[in-house]
């Protein structure tokens, strides 16, 4: 069934397409319904539910004029026949619609319908409503605030009577907009509250940014998508009459599609009577209809299309000096323009109504109308919801090329209109907004000018992590100032980018720095010190450890000197980075406090500095140990990472939260974790975050045994930072052991093999306690003991540690103890590694790091079984069993497999199957995997899987102690 909106002005022939030309084969169509049923009772069912108290959030999807607003029309008259008020919000695809858009429109609605609904809200939390509903200014840090205050505005509104909130035209909702829907939708959900939106999938698509926050809403268990197709014949003859003639119904269906829109416009031409021919597209349907009415009327309609699609009777009647309600009366009746359910304005029936017009008008009318606008939108520039509408029409004009225009001046109302997108946290209007003022600017704007609006544009970029784009433009810039010798410029740009470790980028950015440093001279000040700080974060990536503490300790002491704040933040960046091996713990903790001190007094973004101070004391606390503390600082972190806006700050949430999902096994939810955050990464090109991401999914991999993934989603990043970068170590490491979970020995091998050496400057201080361990983990495994000693003596200052990164924790590898132990079992010192071992166990347990503890105990009873004194036997049976059960537990399936095995073995010689001696007995020959596998005529990874396996049971860990195992037991 379907719904359509058919109004038919009077009867008339059908000449022009041809079939029965008589009047009485066509009824006269008065405003109705026709189908639909369907897909109203559907909504009529989710306002009941509403009203019980179960909150949902419905997108009616389809192609313009398939009838989705008509279709939530109905709905609110169904909701207003019952009482329940319908708040309405238009989104707007105009470029100059301010933030928040909808949403003002909905706060106003409900400001009308209930004057006092928003004088419920605590009055410190106030500002961020009467931000939408009034437009006055909001500062950074306000977006958080301000998505709970509307939440929670509307869900007090919905106790009494219920509520639902109409959102039309959601693929051009600015991506706050749709963010802030996400939020709605997923912390209302016991209200009483129905929203609705409509979207056009086809436009939304095409913008990956506004699609991800539809997905993300479309994700949620308590929001369906309705999708509306077009209509059948039988409904489309229903539309026309019920006189109209078959071949009619056909021609009209065929050129319609089905459309509601297209079928309605067909009818009315059809009913018009005039022998015009029937246009292929609607956009000549449009000219037709709109032929018909008052000249006076069209001239307002093209001045209110050039407006925007809601009507603005002020603004038109500045701009024209008519009657404006009397004006339009004509096109209202004819149906051009609509009153909506709910609102009191008049707006175009439908877009392409006005997509029509604008297209009929012609650039340079358009341009005259522009000018118009602005001017009389001028004298309330300083009204910061009038100033984006004022900067649209201004620059449309400027850009068409008025010479009476000033541009310096249109172009400075520009830039202040993308600080004010920015000072409301809405970084992707700013970065639009830029990106406007640099390509008007083109060839107005003097060079010093451009250089200065690239970098702006690079930090509204940088906010809004966009981090290729934000990079590619300040190479833009840098570019520039070299060539017009900007020393300033040139060092704002190479500061714009920070936090962002990806090897390109750091190249480059060492080369900015360098070059700015010699620009700006020695002297102490707040450029050379800040400059001085993000080269020591440069070189750490570089593997120039001991610059990395000249430098840091240089831009501290000037930072300190001159007194400046952004300085002394930016250097303790730089120190922190510079402490971030594990011997610096104690100092990074201290780091963080002094940072939060900052925000609390003197920072110059406060909310920006508590975060890393923040995330400094977690990454600290969390390699001592002190996992408890380290939960409560993140719950800390949380509002605040929430409170920047920035999606770099939630990505950074996203990742600590990771280290106790994965830590504690819970693995379902580290994954989910962090696939939000490399969706994030992939959304920003952000390659180190994508490459972080891609090793916390091996590791969990690793864990439980998943062999699923493909090893070529490594290739860009590998490509991007070689294998003689830092990120290669870190990546080695986590390959090598994922594949010896699944038994592939060469693999592994490959990956092990091109890890850099022990100490090399190859291997970041922040994350060489975890190479160090995950090493010696891999080389047991593998049987070779070369690195074991320089292991021990590297991990043993550190044993009372935790195996955490030092600069951006992402998971915790459990007490550093238990790789002392395994390096102290491979160098056959069996009383020193169950030494270890049990320490690191108690460690483990005591923290709820279960799968850490659980493969403590898995290790710990194979040194016993090989050291077999009195007692042995038996205790590492009961903490293999002790292994196997959380294994079991925690879906861990390599240990659990292991374990099992250990426990299983036979007590005699009869350990192995029959199949395993002959393959133990080829070992025992010095044959290659490949050779074992064409005499025993099984495939190489059988062959490896066996391999393995006598590992396991015979509880050793290299094939030479198979061999000699074979010997032995031959003789």
């Amino acid at each position: 069934m379907r719904l359509v909106m058919a109004s038919m002005v009077e009867l008339c022939p059908f000449g022009a397409i041809g079939g029965n030309t008589d009047p009485a084969t066509v009824s006269a169509v008065t405003p109705r319904y026709v189908g639909r049923a369907t897909e109203l009772g559907g909504l009529a069912r989710r306002l009941d539910a509403a009203l019980a108290g179960d909150a949902s959030v419905v997108l009616v999807a389809g192609e313009p004029g398939i009838g989705k607003t008509r279709l939530v029309g109905e709905l609110a008259r169904l909701a207003g026949a019952r009482g329940v008020p319908v708040l309405w919000g238009r989104c707007s695809d105009d470029a100059g619609a301010p933030a928040y858009w909808p949403w003002r429109g909905v706060l106003r609605a409900l400001r009308a319908a209930a004057p006092d609904a928003l004088a419920a809200v605590d009055p410190t939390e106030l500002a961020s409503p009467v931000l939408l509903a009034t437009g006055s200014a909001a500062g950074a840090g306000e977006r958080f605030v301000l998505f709970d205050a509307v939440t929670r505005t509307l869900t007090a509104a919905s106790a009494t009577t219920g509520l639902v909130v109409a959102l039309d035209d959601l693929q051009w909702a600015d991506p706050d907009s749709l963010a802030l829907l996400v939020h709605l939708a997923r912390d209302a959900a016991s209200a009483r509250l129905l929203v609705v939106g409509t979207v056009r999938p086809g436009e939304l698509a095409a913008d990956p940014d506004r699609a991800e926050h539809v997905a993300r809403l479309e994700a949620l268990s308590h929001v369906d998508r309705l999708d509306l197709g077009g209509l059948s014949g039988d409904e489309i003859a229903d539309v026309l009459g019920a006189g109209a003639a078959p071949d009619v119904v056909a021609d009209v269906a065929a050129r319609s599609g089905g459309n509601p829109f297209f079928v309605a416009e067909l009818g009315r031409v059809l009913a018009s009577g005039r022998h015009e021919p029937v246009p292929a597209a609607v956009r000549d349907v449009v000219r037709l209809r709109l032929a018909r009415l008052p000249a006076s009327c069209r001239e307002l309609l093209d001045v209110a299309a050039v407006a925007g699609a809601a009507i603005d009777e002020a603004l038109l009647r500045t701009v024209t000096g008519a009657p404006v309600a009397d004006t339009l009366r004509p096109a209202l009746d004819d149906g051009v323009l609509v009153r909506p359910p709910g609102r009191t304005g008049l707006r175009f029936a439908h877009d392409i109504v006005r997509e029509a017009l604008l297209e009929v008008l012609g650039a340079q009318e358009r341009a005259r109308l522009h000018r118009r606008l602005a001017a009389a939108l001028a004298p309330r520039a300083d009204d910061p919801d009038v100033l984006p509408e004022l900067v649209r029409h201004a620059l449309a004009a400027l850009a068409a090329g008025n010479p009476h225009q000033d541009p310096e001046q249109t172009l400075d109302l520009a830039r202040d209109a993308a600080a004010l997108a920015s000072a409301r946290l809405a970084f992707a209007e700013s970065v639009r907004r830029y990106t406007e003022v640099l390509q008007v600017g083109r060839g107005i704007v003097t060079p010093a000018r451009r250089a200065r609006d690239l970098v702006a544009l690079a930090r509204a970029q940088q906010r809004a992590h966009v981090v290729s784009d934000a990079v590619a433009t300040c190479a833009s810039a840098v570019e520039l100032a070299r060539h017009l010798g900007d020393a300033t410029v040139l060092a704002e740009a190479a500061l714009v980018v920070q936090g962002i470790s990806d090897a390109e980028l750091l190249i480059a950015q060492r080369g900015w720095c360098d070059d700015a440093l010699a620009a700006i001279g020695p002297d102490d000040g707040p450029l050379r010190a800040q400059l001085l700080a993000q080269l020591a974060h440069t070189l750490l990536f570089l593997g120039r450890p001991d610059e990395v503490e000249s430098r840091s300790r240089e831009a501290l002491a000037m930072a300190e000197r001159i007194g400046d704040p952004a300085s002394i933040v930016a250097a303790l960046r730089a120190r922190q980075l510079a402490c971030s091996g594990p011997e610096g713990h104690t100092e990074r903790y201290a780091l963080g406090t002094r940072m939060l001190d900052l925000a609390a007094d003197g920072a110059p973004d406060p909310v920006d500095a508590a975060l890393w101070g923040r995330l400094w004391r977690f990454d600290a606390l969390c390699q001592r140990g002190r996992f408890d503390d380290a939960e409560q600082e993140l719950d800390r972190l949380a509002p605040v990472a929430a409170a920047t806006g920035r999606q770099l700050a939630r990505l950074h949430e996203l990742r600590s939260r990771v280290v106790f999902a994965f830590g504690r096994g819970r693995y379902d939810e580290a994954r989910r974790l962090n696939d939000e955050a490399a969706q994030m990464a992939e959304r920003g090109l952000h390659v180190g975050a994508m490459m972080t991401a891609l090793a916390v999914e091996w590791q969990i991999a690793k864990m439980v045994g998943d062999d699923g993934l493909d090893e070529t989603r490594l290739e860009p990043g590998l490509a991007e930072a070689g294998r003689e970068s830092p990120v290669f170590a870190v990546l080695g490491t986590t390959m090598a052991s994922w594949h010896l979970a699944l038994y592939r020995r060469d693999e592994a091998l490959r990956w092990y093999r091109d890890l850099p050496p022990p100490g090399s400057p190859r291997i970041p201080r922040f994350m060489c306690l975890v190479v160090e361990a995950l090493r010696v983990q891999i080389a047991a495994d593998l049987g070779d003991s070369a690195p074991m000693q320089e292991a021990y003596r590297f991990l043993t200052p550190f044993a009372d540690l935790f195996v955490v990164g030092g600069a951006g924790a992402t998971a915790t590898h459990g007490s550093v103890q238990q790789y002392l132990g395994i390096a102290a079992g491979e160098l056959g010192r069996a009383a020193v590694a169950i030494g270890h071992l049990r320490a690191g166990i108690d460690a483990d347990d005591a923290r709820g790091l279960a799968p850490f503890a659980a493969s403590g105990r898995y290790r710990l009873a194979v040194v016993l079984g090989r050291r077999g004194r009195a007692g042995d036997v038996d205790e590492a049976r009961a903490l293999a069993r002790q292994a196997l059960a959380t294994a079991t537990e925690l879906g861990m399936e390599p240990l659990r497999h292991s374990a099992s095995e250990f426990v299983d073995r036979p007590r005699g010689d009869d350990v192995l199957s029959p199949r395993e001696a002959e393959i133990a007995a080829f070992v025992a020959r010095g044959m290659t995997n490949r050779a074992i596998a064409e005499v025993a005529h099984i495939s190489e990874r059988t062959v490896e899987t066996h391999v393995a396996h006598i590992l396991a049971k015979l509880g050793f860990s290299s094939r030479s102690q198979i061999a000699a195992w074979a010997v032995t037991r031959h003789r």
